[in-house]
């Protein structure tokens, strides 16, 4: 059934269109057409108005790469949800051909190889003929392909379908909002996993303190985002709204409300190691609040009202939410040895974002302007070296373009500074994608790997522990490569990494892109136990994307880490004082 235009945003049409680029290919048409349709979607993506918009006011030739055959499928979308190019395709490719795309290193032309030689159309088919050897059959499919394809659908089968951070967060939000404007209540508090920052959430908890919960819930389940309804009670709901994201709403008295906030964050295994010390103390601790148990107590009531409250009966100092995870946060808290966690509100700057001079949406200027808007001091501009094709990499002649253009804003912008740098690329062999007499000239030089992937352990660490000696690499981005809910981390030695960082100086980077939040919470927390220095960065394509930081600050903050150890907490000169040294 078409999906009506005002629900069909520029994501979806941009989905559509992707998936015609990806038909295009599979029914053996001309690729340029297929990178022209991909191409429109990447650029619609980058949109800050409707296309709904575009198309009422004949903006359309405005969005680069859309020609006529591209936008009368747009204004198809956006005026019935279907578009008869994309409908058409569908019925000349083969069903389940579009499945075989979901593995990863399985493109479109691998997947028309593979069902013209084998009519393999499901992933287990794909599977089992990998696993009889037939795949190597087939033109330019070797023992390693093969090797790697099994690799992919036994990491496909592990996907969670969990929603990534960011997307949670803004349809909580959004809830959160809409029940503080229809019912004029303060207390409406987001719990669960999406208040400890979990990288990837399953389902949204709400807690809300008041008395008169059927008319609270009625408001919840009439939200404008509400698309089912799963159950309604008195004072529990659950509705799934926009992505298939479920939330449940849960109603409590405001007497109760810490407790329930305690019980409904989580973890499980954080709140049954509460429960057992609780026990024995001969206390009770439910939802409801902290009790005394036995005869001559008859449920006496110790703590309720707040979190602090509950944590303090208990003898502990309270836990901050990112950190309830049972991974020893409550031993610390007995013992009064909690770290005081990095904040937000500690960074100085961001150290690695990118602009329009390479894959950016932005130009610089604004960039900068954004982030001596949110009271930065400094932020770093590390735009792409060449290798990586797709992103318009700097040559010397642009990047000295570059360089001239941050020292004019710099002057404007005073004291606030642009620091340039770059996102140079470590090659499949360990070379860095630019020459030393290039790397001398960036202030900042981040080091990633973008390519080859499927290289062994052995390899992959050399290639990164390697690069992360070369003498003007300042910091190790996304260090291990991984793409949350599409892409596996690539196999690297983390320990190595780490040691790296401390016999060199390296910062390892603690990425806030909502797809990766990598550095891994588990081995930040390696990290800077071990002495390392992280750095915390955006990774932002657009102005918007700054906001970044806070996911990356979370992440750090879910490893134990410290003002003190996140580079990027200090002043200018301090930060750039604490770099290794050059030669």
């Amino acid at each position: 059934m078409p999906r009506e235009a005002l629900t069909f945003d520029n994501d979806a049409i941009a989905k559509v269109l992707d998936e015609i680029g990806d038909l295009i290919e599979l029914k053996g048409e001309n690729v340029f057409r297929a990178v022209t349709y991909r191409a429109a979607a990447r650029a619609i993506r980058d949109l800050r108005e409707p296309l709904s918009k575009l198309v009422e006011e004949k903006r359309l030739k405005e969005i680069p790469k859309v020609g006529p055959s591209v936008a009368e499928a747009i204004e198809q979308l956006v005026a019935t949800g279907v578009s008869k190019r994309h409908a058409d395709l569908q019925a000349a490719v083969p069903p389940g051909l579009l499945t075989l795309l979901r593995v990863p290193g399985v493109g479109p032309a691998t997947a028309r190889m593979i069902y013209d030689h084998l009519r393999i159309t499901t992933i287990e088919e794909l599977e089992e003929a990998a696993r009889d050897h037939r795949l190597q059959q087939l033109p330019k499919i070797q023992a390693k392909t093969e090797e790697n394809i099994l690799k992919s659908i036994a990491a496909l089968r592990q996907r969670t379908g969990r929603s990534l951070l960011h997307e949670a967060r803004a349809s909580a939000s959004e809830m959160v909002a809409y029940l503080k404007e229809r019912t004029g209540l303060e207390r409406i508090v987001v719990a669960g996993s999406l208040r400890r920052y979990r990288e990837t959430i399953g389902d949204v908890d709400i807690v809300v303190a008041s008395d008169a919960g059927p008319p609270i819930m009625a408001m919840f389940v009439a939200a404008p985002t509400v698309e089912r309804v799963l159950a309604q009670g008195d004072t529990k709901s659950s509705v799934v709204v926009d992505r298939g994201l479920q939330v449940d709403l849960r109603v409590v008295p405001p007497e109760s409300f810490g407790a329930a906030l305690l019980y409904f964050t989580g973890s499980k295994e954080h709140n049954v190691r509460l429960r057992g010390i609780a026990l024995r103390r001969k206390l009770l601790l439910n939802e409801y609040g902290l009790y005394r148990v036995g005869a001559e107590a008859r449920g006496q009531e110790i703590a309720s009202a707040t979190e602090e409250d509950v944590y303090a009966a208990l003898e502990m100092d309270w836990i901050p939410p990112e950190l309830r995870e049972d991974r020893g946060e409550i031993d610390a808290a007995r013992e009064h040895r909690l770290p005081t966690l990095v904040d937000v509100a500690d960074v100085k700057g961001d150290l690695h974002t990118h602009t329009s001079w390479t894959d950016g949406r932005d130009p610089l200027a604004d960039m900068a302007r954004r982030a001596k808007a949110k009271g930065y001091a400094y932020l770093a501009v590390t735009d792409h070296s060449p290798g990586l094709g797709m992103t318009n990499g700097l040559s010397a002649e642009r990047i000295a373009a570059r360089i001239a253009e941050a020292a004019k804003l710099n002057a404007e912008l005073a004291p606030f500074r642009i620091i340039v740098g770059t996102e140079v690329d470590i090659r499949a062999n360990g070379k860095l994608d630019y020459p030393d007499e290039i790397l001398a000239r960036f202030d900042v030089v981040s080091a990633s790997v973008h390519s080859s992937f499927a290289q062994s352990r052995e390899q992959m660490t050399a290639r990164i522990t390697g690069a992360m000696r070369h003498p003007f690499v300042t910091a190790l981005s996304h260090p291990t490569g991984r793409l949350l809910e599409k892409r596996e981390p690539y196999a690297v030695d983390l320990d190595a990494v780490i040691a790296a960082a401390i016999e060199t100086g390296t910062w390892i980077e603690v990425n806030g892109g909502p797809e990766r939040l990598d550095l891994p919470d588990t081995w930040i927390r390696k990290a800077v136990d071990r002495g390392a220095t992280v750095v915390v960065d955006s990774d932002a394509h657009a102005m918007e994307e700054l906001k970044w930081m806070e996911l990356g600050i979370a992440t750090a903050r879910r490893g134990w880490a410290t003002a003190a150890s996140v580079a990027n907490t200090r002043p200018l000169d301090a930060m750039l004082a604490s770099r290794k040294r050059r030669p």
